[in-house]
């Protein structure tokens, strides 16, 4: 790291409770312009204790990454990050592969399944690939600890005789539209409160979705039994398909407040618990039975995922490659409608 990106840094740090995230992005725009031509000179150290490193580079990460993450990915870096620097005394910049496998090898040591040891196996090289892109370090001591072996389970979903039970649990015209919505659309519970009643293309049966957690949009589709009960819903509500108001609300109170993610869940669980059936139901559910069953019917993993929106793997996958809106509908139609 050189003088001038720990100036820059510093910068940004000192300025992070005062300012939104595009405001810090402006910031550091000037920032670049005003410092350009100035003469750089290496830096030797970071900030001289283990602490005051740590503590650095942990504030240089929720100002230059966490904005673009979702506050539960920052979450389990930071969690996991802190685990270790607490069990190993040591900068951050100077951990090694052993250092590393010796904090896994305690997790296995307090029972930790080989799943979450694959988690935090994976927090830490998503951490120590930013220090490197930041150039706090040359290279990622996580790279070659090879991942534990997993018992590879079957994925869950919702069998046609699920979802036909799970219909009984419906009391209410919101509860029927919203299990029909989330069966076609497959989208992530924090996506659906965003969306209005005028995002809805009732002609085209499509709606534009931007999704937080792969910052892209895309769009999704709903078949004619879903626009059904979604127009029935919208009926009883009395709103306009051009409405601003949330897509989907509270039943009482303020019935023009929007369902926030939490409340997606609470819903979906009341209407499996009134459904009577006996598995566990939850929002993602849909998901993985959408995708699963794309692939029962003849679609490709690479079509589940497209339509799912799973961000594209590499450069070339993410800049130059365009997934067609046309193919997106045709796995809608030939997988996912009814």
């Amino acid at each position: 790291m050189t003088r001038l990106d720990k100036l820059k840094n510093d910068i940004l740090i000192g300025m992070r409770l005062y300012l939104d995230s595009n405001t810090m992005n402006i910031l550091e725009a000037v920032i670049i312009q005003a410092v350009q031509g100035i003469d750089v000179v290496e830096l030797d150290t970071l900030p001289a204790t283990v602490d005051n490193t740590n503590q650095y580079i942990l504030n240089l990460f929720m100002v230059r990454k966490a904005p673009k993450l979702s506050e539960k990915t920052v979450g389990f870096y930071l969690s996991t990050v802190r685990e270790l620097i607490t069990l190993i005394d040591k900068p951050l910049t100077q951990m090694t592969e052993s250092d590393i496998e010796y904090y896994l090898m305690m997790k296995q040591q307090n029972n930790n399944s080989n799943v979450a040891l694959n988690n935090h196996r994976r927090n830490l090289s998503a951490f120590y690939t930013w220090m490197r892109k930041a150039k706090l370090i040359i290279e990622n001591p996580c790279e070659g600890i090879e991942p534990y072996k997993q018992v590879v389970k079957p994925v869950d979903h919702l069998e046609a005789v699920d979802s036909e039970v799970l219909k009984g649990g419906c009391r209410h015209k919101r509860d029927r539209a919203l299990i029909e919505f989330m069966r076609c659309t497959a989208l992530r519970r924090g996506e659906i409160p965003q969306i209005k009643v005028s995002d809805v293309d009732f002609h085209m049966g499509k709606i534009l979705v931007y999704g937080h957690k792969t910052s892209r949009y895309r769009t999704v589709y709903l078949d004619a039994v879903a626009l059904k009960y979604l127009r029935d819903y919208l009926n009883e509500r009395r709103v306009p398909v051009n409405s601003k108001e949330p897509l989907f609300t509270h039943l009482h109170g303020d019935t023009s407040i929007g369902l926030d993610a939490v409340g997606i869940y609470a819903s979906i669980k009341a209407i499996a618990g009134r459904s009577g059936l006996s598995r566990d139901v939850y929002p993602h559910l849909f998901r993985k039975s959408c995708a699963t069953q794309i692939v029962k019917r003849g679609g490709s993993n690479d079509q589940a995922g497209a339509y799912l929106g799973h961000a594209p793997k590499g450069v070339t996958a993410q800049h130059y490659i365009s997934t067609d809106e046309t193919q997106v509908y045709d796995t809608f139609r030939h997988y996912v409608a009814m």
